[in-house]
């Protein structure tokens, strides 16, 4: 393979795992290991026959039930989880399972000589770049690599640490602060809005739920382990225990229009760390953001979202405007749609139908689905109406 090598400007934690049909071979993976990397920590994890499947599955962002050929091919008992430090990194251009990518190939080198003295397959993994460590460390040990070199900076000595965990959030998460730090380091998202008051409360009173965007719906749906609240597809409201109670999200995606979707991709390249918790849209991009939620997917401008806006228009629009004018969807919407064509974006019908979309206000043609759902509901509500009618007093 040609190419140049792009070397690590400083040192990186790695990962391997040997799964339980490979450690058949692990005295002699370990001893080639120490010969070219630093081995920190070896850990024997065992993980919990009820929570196995789902362990795997959030692990790898993909569902894998019970005796699924992944189960199988690795073993379901307990695994040998060995975290090394590469003090000289390099990086240069593999064919990987996703294509061709840029890898770290010290561990991605030694990872395919590891899978030939097993047989074959996937019974080892091994990260190939500092974010794939991040990603699995949190999830395996609740620690991002530059928290755990923090504790665990000097070398092996020989013993192997027996731990009996899942993976984080398998029963739930201990608080909210948690969820976010293992969402920080394993998935790109943004909360879109409401989030003034995070991480202290998040059971929002007058908006009912939380609002994530991300790149990866179905990587933040499992490693989430959010709990589908509707059957149809479309839906996308979930709950989440967090605490011990159920907490609600909506999980907005790229390309499900809730915005354009060029849009959503700004929001995600622009985000921002509120109070070294969570990500959150940047200023100018919540304002317009908001504005659009409030003309386009809501009836009516609430009270406290006018406020919003209108106090946060004195830092975006470069003019003073009477709060009155924020009670006016007529004058929302010329700001919006300055915004809107400067940026090329379009306004969009959501995928989700539970979301209400002001078409008399946009108006652009609506897809057949919506359309019925429409019919359907109006229907339903005027045949209700009378049923108080029927109440017989005593």
């Amino acid at each position: 393979m040609v190419g140049v090598i792009i070397m690590g400007a400083r040192s990186e934690l790695h990962l391997f795992i040997i799964w339980e049909n490979a450690r058949y071979k692990e005295n002699k993976i370990i001893e080639d290991i120490n010969h070219k990397l630093k081995i920190l920590n070896i850990y024997e994890i065992k993980w919990s026959p009820g929570n196995f499947a789902k362990n795997l599955s959030r692990f790898y962002g993909t569902k894998l039930p019970d005796g699924s050929f992944k189960e199988k091919h690795c073993g379901r008992g307990p695994f040998l989880l060995i975290i090394v430090e590469d003090t000289n990194p390099k990086y240069r251009k593999r064919n990987t399972s996703r294509g061709t990518e840029i890898v770290n190939i010290n561990m991605f080198d030694a990872k395919s000589t590891y899978r030939d003295w097993t047989g074959g397959g996937h019974k080892i993994h091994a990260t190939n770049s500092i974010q794939e460590t991040n990603h699995d460390l949190t999830l395996l040990l609740g620690k991002n690599a530059e928290d755990y070199k923090k504790d665990y900076n000097t070398e092996w000595n020989g013993e192997i640490t027996k731990l009996q965990e899942d993976i984080i959030g398998a029963n739930g998460w201990d608080n909210i602060q948690q969820l976010f730090y293992v969402l920080n380091n394993t998935v790109n998202y943004v909360v879109l809005r409401n989030f003034e008051c995070l991480p202290e409360q998040y059971n929002m009173k007058n908006h009912g739920d939380i609002d994530l965007l991300t790149d990866n719906y179905y990587d933040l749906c499992w490693i989430t382990n959010a709990k589908k609240v509707f059957k149809p597809k479309y839906r996308v409201h979930y709950k989440v225990n967090i605490g011990g109670e159920e907490v609600y999200f909506d999980f907005r995606y790229l390309g499900d229009n809730y915005y354009d979707i060029n849009w959503q991709k700004k929001i995600l390249s622009n985000k921002v760390l509120m109070k070294n918790c969570f990500y959150a849209p940047d200023y100018v991009n919540y304002f317009y953001s908001l504005l659009y939620h409030v003309i386009v997917h809501k009836k009516t401008v609430a009270d406290d979202y006018a406020e919003r806006l209108w106090l946060m228009s004195q830092q975006i629009l470069n003019k003073e405007y009477d709060y009155t004018y924020f009670k006016n969807i007529n004058f929302l919407k010329s700001i919006l749609d300055s915004f809107m064509i400067k940026n090329n974006y379009q306004y969009k019908e959501p995928v989700d139908r539970s979301v209400y979309f002001n078409n008399n206000l946009i108006k652009i043609r609506i897809s057949l689905g919506r359309k019925l759902q429409e019919k359907l509901i109006i229907p339903i509500k005027r045949r209700l109406k009378p049923v108080k009618q029927l109440i017989i007093k005593d």
